[in-house]
């Protein structure tokens, strides 16, 4: 890959498609607009689109609200973002954000058409959060191919898993990683593929003993909520998962994990509570109830509430990083 094609470096505005405009997609494409990037976004059907633009009208609303953006610059935004159902405006884009549905099938249909369509310098990147999308694309691509996987909502969240494939070119990484920094993303570099990555096999972990305690009747789903943000929420931001044992003691850490008395669920099984609430069409916030009852807000007041309050969390963790991070270059922005 030659490297003429993607400006990365400088700070000038890319074209870019968003592929999908979901509860990912529409997130993904507000990112970019208010980096400063020309968004096309891109789905199959015409009243996801227009429900993506209100949604990001709704989000952009709550920075205001925040103080972190003016009132004006809602217009500009929204301005850099066109809306598409076809696909054969894909040729003329810098970068493709694949954001389509975790099926194998889709994503491989992509990939062939995206192959055709795009142009030999298009940064190819995909938004799974578990597919070895490596081995659905065709070779043509292969060098340019990576995957980003973002947080919901990408907007406020800033980490960015950033995987490489066995034949991706280092270059397109690191022009990558230098876009996302400067819309303020907190990318990190895997070597290799793993499905899930980091954060989702820890959240995988995690889930098997939530809904062990759950389906065991050992305590009430609200009541974790408030043991995690009582002890692990205040923790995890300053420390971190691995620093904390630090913290702890590596002899205590030791003596802990080989303590047999504790036995943690060590394979996946299907939650009977969870199973019964899908059944029910208790699917969480999108749903109006899950584990929680939102009977009585609508999308966007739920959204602006939990956008609110993610913000000042990333205020506060982008100050602890100041602090607590001996390597001020971890996440240069240079």
């Amino acid at each position: 890959m030659s490297g003429e094609g993607v400006e990365s470096d400088t700070g000038n505005a890319l074209q870019i498609i968003i592929a999908g405009a979901g509860t990912m997609g529409h997130g993904l494409a507000l990112l970019m607009a208010k980096a400063g990037h020309e968004v096309l976004l891109m789905d199959i059907d015409e009243g996801i689109l227009d429900r993506a633009i209100k949604l990001i009208e709704a989000h952009l609303s709550s920075f205001v609200e925040a103080g972190q953006l003016d009132t004006n610059m809602i217009s500009e935004i929204v301005g850099r973002i066109r809306t598409t159902t076809e696909l054969s405006a894909i040729k003329t884009q810098d970068i493709i954000i694949e954001s389509v549905p975790e099926d194998q099938d889709i994503k491989r249909s992509f990939y062939e058409k995206v192959a055709i369509l795009c142009s030999a310098e298009t940064i190819v990147a995909s938004n799974t959060s578990y597919l070895d999308v490596f081995s659905l694309a065709p070779a043509f691509i292969q060098e340019r191919l990576i995957i980003t996987h973002f947080f919901e909502p990408p907007y406020l969240i800033p980490l960015v898993e950033v995987v490489k494939g066995p034949q991706t070119n280092p270059e397109v990484i690191q022009k990558m990683r230098k876009i996302l920094l400067k819309a303020g993303q907190r990318p990190i570099i895997m070597e290799k593929f793993i499905p899930g990555f980091v954060v989702n096999r820890l959240q995988r972990a995690m889930g098997r003993e939530i809904f062990h305690l759950i389906d065991g009747g050992f305590v009430k789903p609200e009541e974790i909520d408030k043991a995690v943000l009582a002890s692990l929420g205040v923790r995890i931001p300053v420390l971190g998962v691995v620093r904390r044992y630090d913290f702890a003691g590596l002899d205590l850490a030791l003596k802990v994990l080989s303590n047999p008395s504790i036995g943690l669920m060590d394979k996946d099984t299907v939650s009977p509570t969870l199973k019964g609430l899908v059944a029910q069409g208790y699917t969480g916030v999108k749903a109006g109830k899950g584990f929680y009852d939102y009977h009585g807000q609508n999308l966007e007041q739920i959204y602006e509430k939990r956008d609110r309050l993610l913000m000042r969390m990333r205020e506060v963790i982008e100050e602890i990083e100041k602090v607590m991070w001996q390597n001020p270059q971890a996440y240069e922005k240079t």
